[in-house]
């Protein structure tokens, strides 16, 4: 009874050890720099900013599937706007990898402002707008991303009233390591 008690534990010990390496596998992380080209803009009662330009960003993609995002974009049009945009969301794996992001862009900078009554002052904060993104000519190989088109919407407040967001990526390139 005491070696079976033995055996047992030896067994569980070896089982779960084997289950915690095969979850350490699953989330196995891909580091990817990427540099974008595009354009947003930011529009609502009270005003107008973006236009088009480029930017770079970091990526973390998790066992294949999540990826979590960070990148920062100049853009010039309507005067010089940066945009600050975190994402995350869900890619298919293999070579072609079309993905979803929600995402939360910060556009400061230069803008076009609008009086109202609604908005007697020009609104002075950032412009943050919550959207999805939808990238679905994406493709991963060898260590290396491409991206040809883009596009999202969002949605962001100007106490009172909305703003929309657009989104149009043209380009993205990345590498992973």
């Amino acid at each position: 009874m005491r070696h079976a008690r033995s055996f047992l534990l030896a067994g569980v010990l070896v089982l779960s050890a084997a289950g915690g390496a095969r979850a350490q596998e699953a989330v196995e992380h891909h580091v990817t720099l990427y540099s974008r080209a595009g354009g947003q803009v930011y529009l609502s009662e009270a005003r107008t900013t973006g236009g088009l330009g480029g930017g770079v960003g970091v990526r973390d993609t998790l066992g294949e599937r999540l990826i979590l995002q960070a990148d920062l974009s100049y853009l010039m049009m309507l005067g010089n706007v940066g945009v600050l945009r975190l994402g995350a969301g869900l890619q298919r794996p293999g070579t072609y990898t079309p993905a979803v992001l929600l995402t939360l862009s910060t556009f400061f900078g230069d803008r076009l402002a609008f009086l109202s009554p609604a908005h007697p002052t020009p609104v002075g904060n950032a412009a943050l707008a919550l959207g999805v993104s939808l990238a679905p000519v994406r493709f991963t190989h060898q260590g290396f991303q491409v991206s040809v088109l883009e596009l999202g919407v969002g949605v962001g407040s100007d106490l009172p009233g909305l703003g929309l967001s657009y989104q149009l990526g043209l380009l993205e390139i990345g590498t992973t390591f």
